[in-house]
């Protein structure tokens, strides 16, 4: 598949539920304003099929908090059994991972996102429950494994170093990433940019690669990998090689555009959405 961008679309990012287990206020929802009924594993598995046909190679699992669906492993499977399918990857608070890790590897996962902001309460996330689901992956063999942490201004952008730590210590690699603004308010209050603090890992660095996904940085550090995201400049959307998929079963080709969400009905419902990508959120 080959957008009107000229972007080659390989990468599927499906949400299979808006239901989570937290409330971080920052959650971009996967960009879902009002979510239907979840869409079933069956359908979920007909919806990857028809995109592999379209050239889609990898696939993330996303929510919500994908491990509340009582039929997770069975996506995985389905997902897993379909032919050109190279990779699922999903992104987890990691609160349930830990009993869940050697299943999911079974099942066909690949490899998993955790989310952890803080080594503190000021969020909401328990660190010794991603401490075990950190465990709990590697020892079955989900690698690599990426902690995100969202760096927001006046909550925890003292903790980066930290953070640096922890990761370095458990052997993961860091993945910063800034605010995205889908609460105004919230945003002008807690945006972080990442800019100084890349400048300051440019020096150190041994070693830094560009992604091509987003055309992300990994920065190489005294045995440690971070990469850093920012939704924001130019050339992360130039790069994006991704369409997504909501909760309730519709092509969504952004992240950041509500009005050109397509109900996934057959093949020509999937040219349509690939016609109406956006190149920036503003356009």
């Amino acid at each position: 598949m080959i957008d009107k961008h000229g972007r080659k679309i390989d990468h599927l990012r499906i949400s299979v539920t808006q239901r989570c287990n937290l409330k971080c206020e920052y959650c971009h929802h996967e960009g879902e304003l009002n979510p239907g009924k979840e869409v079933s594993e069956h359908e979920i598995k007909r919806i990857v099929k028809t995109l592999a046909r379209f050239g889609i190679k990898k696939v993330k699992i996303t929510g919500g908090e994908p491990l509340i669906r009582k039929d997770i492993l069975q996506i995985v499977r389905n997902i897993s059994s379909i032919k050109d399918i190279e990779e699922i990857s999903m992104t987890t608070n990691g609160f349930l991972l830990e009993k869940l890790a050697a299943k999911l590897k079974i099942a066909g996962l690949t490899r998993v996102n955790i989310g952890c902001d803080s080594l503190t309460s000021v969020l909401p996330k328990n660190i010794e429950k991603v401490r075990n689901a950190i465990r709990a992956a590697k020892k079955v063999g989900l690698n690599p494994i990426k902690i995100n942490m969202v760096v927001l201004k006046e909550i925890n952008d003292k903790e980066i170093e930290k953070m640096i730590s922890f990761a370095k210590e458990n052997q993961v690699i860091l993945q910063l990433i800034e605010l995205i603004n889908i609460d105004t308010d919230f945003y002008k209050k807690h945006y972080f940019p990442l800019d100084n603090i890349e400048k300051k890992f440019e020096k150190k660095a041994s070693a830094v690669i560009t992604r091509k996904m987003h055309a992300r940085k990994q920065y190489f550090m005294d045995n440690i990998i971070i990469e850093v995201v920012k939704p924001y400049k130019e050339d992360f959307c130039k790069n994006c090689t991704k369409i997504r998929v909501t909760s309730d079963g519709k092509i969504k080709p952004c992240l950041m555009i509500n009005n050109n969400l397509t109900i996934f009905k057959n093949k020509s419902s999937i040219k349509k959405a690939l016609e109406t990508r956006c190149v920036y959120a503003d356009d």
